[in-house]
């Protein structure tokens, strides 16, 4: 399960926020895999054989600049899991990971996300709490293009003020100092990586749910259940493979359970279907 962290990489600042943490039941969440296909990832899975991933935002900082990539899961209770979830286990909710850093959520003034489901804009809603301006009562959302559709759902706001406060991006729009967006459609229509600009040469990718676990990375066939266009989502994956292959590139996955940071081993690319495998962040090897 994710425990919250912080590195400084280059520039950066960057602080592992945790909210919850899940077990998946692996051939539900990738309905291309079969139970054999999981025996070479069972470093990924609980002792029940349960996919484990983890839930939570990224603080990224630069000199006095922050910002927030997703907002969590939110208020959950775990009583009524999705088809594709064993449970949810409370490892530290998001307001109280703030808090143990000594940070006022009132004083963040921008959130961006990858996408609007819930596990990414829990403590942005209107509901998260009493007020209806949600956690972060003073921030600005920001959603790349296409994430809001024609406009708020009959179902009522995603996020807080969404009318007043949300501004969607172009792919490559720059939104802080060294942050741009990255569109990855796929899993939703208007998916979006932050790309971030580390300030000695290296780059870090905020990949929200272009991958769910490091299994998908010699699997980029295998799609998630709640891919919104499966055959889209496939080539954001391999292009994003590809990219965290490069020297000097990580990635943030923020469901990676307890190795969120990390990149993939050029060493094991080979054939078009050997994709690499994930090599967590190691300070002793990767720190600078």
């Amino acid at each position: 399960m994710p425990r919250l962290w912080t590195r400084t990489i280059g520039e950066l600042t960057l602080t592992y926020v945790p909210d919850a943490g899940v077990a998946m039941i692996p051939t539900r969440v990738y309905p291309a895999s079969a139970e054999e296909d999981w025996h070479p990832h069972r470093p990924h899975m609980t002792d029940a054989g349960h996919l484990a991933m983890g839930c939570g935002a990224l603080l990224v900082e630069r000199g006095g600049d922050r910002l927030l990539l997703d907002a969590g899961h939110g208020r959950i209770t775990g009583e009524d899991p999705e088809h594709f979830q064993h449970g949810f286990e409370h490892v530290r909710d998001l307001p109280e990971s703030l808090a143990s850093l000594g940070m006022d959520p009132a004083g963040l003034e921008l959130v961006a996300f990858t996408h609007l489901h819930d596990d990414h804009s829990g403590w942005a809603r209107p509901d998260a709490v009493e007020g209806r301006r949600s956690l972060f009562p003073n921030a600005r959302w920001i959603v790349g293009a296409g994430e809001l559709g024609d406009g708020v759902p009959a179902s009522g706001e995603r996020l807080a003020g969404e009318r007043e406060r949300t501004t969607s991006v172009a792919d490559g729009t720059e939104i802080a100092a060294g942050v741009r967006a990255w569109a990855l459609p796929g899993h939703t229509p208007g998916h979006t990586a932050w790309v971030l600009d580390t300030g000695d040469g290296r780059q870090i990718v905020a990949f929200g749910d272009a991958m769910h676990s490091p299994v998908q990375i010699p699997h980029p066939d295998w799609e998630v259940v709640l891919d919104h266009d499966r055959a889209e989502a496939e080539r954001s994956r391999r292009r994003l493979i590809d990219f965290l292959s490069q020297d000097g590139v990580y990635g943030y996955g923020v469901h990676f359970a307890d190795q969120p940071l990390g990149t993939v081993d050029a060493k094991q690319l080979g054939t078009v279907d050997a994709t690499g495998h994930w090599r967590p962040w190691n300070d002793r090897t990767d720190a600078r």
